[in-house]
């Protein structure tokens, strides 16, 4: 049995923002995949989002497409981006995407930021790992992912 997946509220609230007009050919299609995780920041850095969603669309012209979004995208972007799996084995997946151009709070820059996120498929345990390109240290996290009506 998975551990349950408590949503921060604050984001959720961000997530509905208008949807677009639907069109006809858009209800036809089956509704993306989606996996939520909740992660806990073991660097401190706030680099490492508490809470990820990721989508895989099922159908349509964007069939298979995965994109990510967390309150970090949300605050820097304010839209998901694409994520690729960079990983996959009879244990575990793992997921990637980037940031270009990311400044933090006391104005740090990277010219990259790279995210890992590996998912094992047994039980949901996730790790998170964020590394700045041009810093030394590897930020970190590590928490549970799971679909909604998982349970």
């Amino acid at each position: 049995m998975r551990p349950a997946l408590i949503l921060p509220a604050l984001f959720l609230a961000g997530l509905l923002l208008p949807a677009p007009a639907l069109r006809a050919q858009d209800l036809a299609q089956e509704p993306p995949v989606v996996m939520m995780c909740q992660i806990l920041d073991e660097s401190g850095t706030g680099w490492v989002p508490e809470f990820i969603m990721l989508t895989r669309q099922t159908s349509g012209p964007r069939q298979g497409r995965i994109e990510v979004f967390d309150p970090i995208l949300q605050n820097l972007l304010g839209h998901p981006i694409e994520a690729r799996i960079t990983a996959d084995d009879r244990r575990s997946r793992s997921y990637g995407w980037a940031l270009a151009g990311v400044r933090n709070a006391s104005g740090q820059r990277t010219e990259r930021l790279d995210y890992r996120l590996m998912v094992r498929k047994s039980d949901g345990t996730a790790s998170v790992t964020a590394v700045a390109q041009g810093y030394d240290n590897v930020m970190t996290g590590s928490g549970v992912c799971g679909s909604p009506g998982d349970g």
